[in-house]
Formats: structure tokens, C-alpha cells, sequence
């Protein structure tokens, strides 16, 4: 009787880490948060934007949130803490942005759920503006305990649990959602042309109208191109305004010569200007040829990394390895300050922005219950990481290409990973080191 009593304990404890990974697999990858983009930051003057840019910092449409509390839950750690809005945002939008988490975390504002992400590596933005009130609000950002992501993320050692970068930013009704950028070479010219797009969105139920005014100027404030448009959109769309522009081939962005253009942004509503945007521009061509070498500005480009903390680094160590002969950085994987990609533009260093799974501890095996990279339930989430990671990196001028993920052995969630990424980002390269031969990666 004993060998069958033994077979069956044996059986039984085989089954159960399979059921405990399946009781985790995943369920709702987000809810409430808005559609990923870069980096906008609106001002109320233009004279705060050109001194500010893309910084959120304290201002009439800006509230910065922070002197955060934090207490222990059952099930979550909860950091808690309040933000004011005025009397003037009770006609625009209001949207929380929060730079990153130590965990998958949902938003809650006063008392109120608006929104959740399981992703929490990448920038995400949640509507506040009918969950908030004039005057005080109370904002918790609940960061779960055990959630099923982590098995995405074998390689974040468990630390103190914390948040980055949170504000409130105010902008209008019709407002400038994102803004992309392009270029290409001119054959047979020394030109290049510049492509700049602005999205344009309303929240609104009624048709709305605006007045785009923009100016590109080159870094010794030679005005490139300016002008305005106007644009009416109906209830909650979404239409892009693009204008196009000659720059001489040798203002390109690459690491020997970082040039930066300023795209002043403003928009008008009814004759009154409800916002003001700076953004700072590297205009670059990146390719990658039949060979998988990276080509930047038509010319082939080795890549000579430094590995670096993006929670740390400073000017002076990109400028210690740009003199070391260095032209790239390797971030670990995980999030990535804002700041820290600002840097890379402003002073020249390549970066391949990583999309953050890592299931190292889920071994190679393709079979059921192995690594979630064979596991279709797990394809959404995957998805999920791809496009956050892409949206709120693709105006980031010194990303030259992406990493699609590490130490996570292969199958179809990195398939379709990759196939999805591409068909976002059409030129900059998609590389996965572990691919083993296979066909998903650049």
C-alpha cells in the first residue's frame, strides 16, 4: 500500500506548482488607462514651455503630486497622497500620469477606481476629470503583492516598494494628444526631409474647432518652418496635422553630433490659446539591412555600449564615455526615467529600449505549464508590454531600436510580439538574443 501512497503524494505535489501557475496566469491586463504616447507636458504660457519643454514642473496646469504616505494592505501597498485643482480646470481635462511602479497598480481617486495596468515599467496616464473636484483630491496608487505579471519579471529583484515621476496636467477639450516625427534622405541631394505630425483629440460630444499655430527652429533659432492650421473634429476623434520641412543632411541626429530642433506648439480655441507645448526634435534616418547592421543617417553604425543605471547616471558620465570612445548605453531592463532618455537625445548616446518580460525562471520547456512564451493565454499581455514600451519611447530620438525580451526562451506570445512591433516601427531594428536561430528577431 505504501508505493501507491507514495505514487500518489508524488503526483499530487507535480500538479501543484502547475495549478499554482495557472491560478496566476493572466486576467486583465489594464483598465482606464488612456492610449500610451510620448511625452506631452502642456503650459499655460509659451514662455514656461520653451524654458520647461517636455519637465513637468509646478505650474497653473501642472499640479506635481508627491509627499507620498504609504501603508500596508493585505493584498497591496498603498501610497497615498492629494493634489489641488483649481476652479479654472472644471471645463478641461484632467489626466494622472505616473512615470512607474515597483508592481502592476491600480489608481484610485477619492475612493474612486479609474484605471489599472499590469505593466508597470512604462508611463501611464489615467482621466481623472469627472473622478476629481475643485479644490482637494486624495489620489492611492495600490501596488499589488502578488499579482500574475510577476512571472514577466524574473529579472526585478524584490526591493522597497515605490513609485517615480506622478503629476496632474491640465489640458483643453481639443487638445494636442501626441506628436510624432520622421525624416528621410533626399537622394542626391545634401538635404533632408523632415515630417512632423501632430495629433490632434477631443474628448468633446459636439464638433469642436481649433487653430494649430507650430514653428520648428533649428538650434541657432534660424526658423525653419511656421505657421497654423485649422481642424474641427467630431464627437471623440482624432485627426493628425502634418507639415513638412528641408534641413541640410549634415543636421541629422546621430551620436557625433546630437542637433536638436524646437518644435514650438500652440493651440486656440475660440481666439483664446488654451495650451503651449516645446518638444525637442532629433531628426534621424535608422534602418536596418538584409545583414541586421544598423544604419543610421544612410551610414552603418557599430554600437560601443557603457551599461549604466538610468535611475542614475548622470551628464557626466555619458560625457566620460563618449570620450572613452563609447556611443551607445545599455539600460537594465525595467523603467526608464524620462530623464534618462532626455539625456541620451540631448548628448548623443544610441539606445535600444528594452519591452520588459523576462521569464528566466520559467525555464525553456514549450510544453503546458513551461514558459509563458509558448502560452497563448499569455499573449495579450505580451502585446500589451510591446506597444507601451513602443509608444511612449517611439519620439525618443536616441531609441535606435528595440529589445524584444530576455532570457525567455521562444514561442508564439514572442512571435506575435514581434510581428506586432514590427508593424508599428517599420525601419529601427527588433532584436531578441535568445532567439536560437529562429525567425523573430532583426
Amino acid at each position: 500500500m505504501k508505493p501507491v501512497i507514495s505514487i500518489i503524494a508524488f503526483l499530487f505535489a507535480s500538479l501543484m506548482p502547475l495549478a499554482a501557475q495557472e491560478s496566476l496566469a493572466p486576467d486583465e491586463v489594464a483598465a482606464g488607462r488612456n492610449v500610451a504616447r510620448s511625452r506631452v507636458v502642456s503650459y499655460p504660457t509659451a514662455e514656461l514651455a520653451a524654458e520647461h519643454c517636455a519637465e513637468a514642473v509646478q505650474s497653473q496646469y501642472i499640479r506635481v503630486v508627491s509627499e507620498w504616505s504609504r501603508t500596508e494592505q493585505d493584498d497591496a501597498i498603498v501610497f497615498k497622497s492629494q493634489y489641488a485643482i483649481p476652479f479654472s480646470w472644471l471645463s478641461r481635462l484632467a489626466t494622472l500620469y505616473v512615470g512607474e511602479a515597483s508592481g502592476a497598480y491600480e489608481v484610485l481617486v477619492n475612493g474612486k477606481r479609474v484605471g489599472y495596468t499590469s505593466n508597470p515599467f512604462s508611463p501611464a496616464e489615467f482621466d481623472v476629470t469627472k473622478a476629481s473636484k475643485e479644490d482637494m483630491n486624495t489620489v492611492e496608487i495600490r501596488i499589488f503583492k502578488n499579482h500574475w505579471s510577476h512571472r514577466l519579471e524574473d529579472n526585478i529583484a524584490s526591493g522597497t516598494p515605490s513609485v517615480g515621476e506622478v503629476y496632474v496636467m491640465s489640458q483643453p477639450q481639443i487638445r494636442l494628444r501626441d506628436v510624432l516625427h520622421n525624416a528621410r534622405i533626399d537622394a542626391g541631394t545634401e538635404e533632408a526631409i523632415v515630417e512632423v505630425g501632430m495629433v490632434v483629440k477631443t474628448e468633446s460630444l459636439n464638433p469642436k474647432k481649433a487653430r494649430i499655430h507650430y514653428e520648428l527652429m533649428s538650434p541657432d533659432t534660424t526658423v525653419v518652418t511656421y505657421g497654423h492650421r485649422d481642424i474641427e473634429l467630431g464627437m471623440r476623434s482624432e485627426d493628425t496635422i502634418k507639415i513638412m520641412a528641408q534641413i541640410p543632411r549634415e543636421a541629422l541626429w546621430s551620436a557625433s553630433s546630437p542637433t536638436l530642433y524646437r518644435l514650438n506648439l500652440s493651440t486656440q480655441i475660440e481666439g483664446r490659446y488654451a495650451e503651449y507645448q516645446t518638444h525637442l526634435i532629433g531628426f534621424r534616418v535608422v534602418e536596418c539591412d538584409a545583414d541586421g547592421n544598423l544604419i543610421i543617417n544612410g551610414e552603418q553604425v557599430a554600437l560601443s555600449y557603457i551599461d549604466a543605471d538610468a535611475h542614475s547616471v548622470k551628464a557626466t558620465d555619458i560625457v566620460a564615455a563618449r570620450e572613452q570612445g563609447k556611443n551607445a548605453v545599455r539600460f537594465k531592463m525595467g523603467a526608464v526615467p524620462q530623464q534618462a532618455y532626455a539625456l541620451c537625445d540631448s548628448l548623443g548616446m544610441y539606445v535600444y529600449a528594452q519591452v520588459p518580460i523576462n521569464t528566466s525562471k520559467s525555464g525553456t520547456s514549450r510544453v503546458v505549464g513551461g514558459n509563458p512564451s509558448n502560452d497563448p493565454l499569455w499573449r495579450e499581455a505580451y502585446l500589451d508590454r510591446v506597444e507601451t514600451t513602443y509608444r511612449t519611447t517611439q519620439n525618443r530620438t536616441c531609441v535606435v531600436g528595440y529589445v524584444l525580451a530576455k532570457d525567455s526562451a521562444n514561442g508564439i506570445s514572442l512571435y506575435d510580439s514581434y510581428l506586432y512591433l514590427k508593424s508599428l516601427e517599420k525601419k529601427r531594428p527588433v532584436v531578441y538574443e535568445e532567439v536560437a536561430g529562429e525567425w523573430n528577431s532583426d
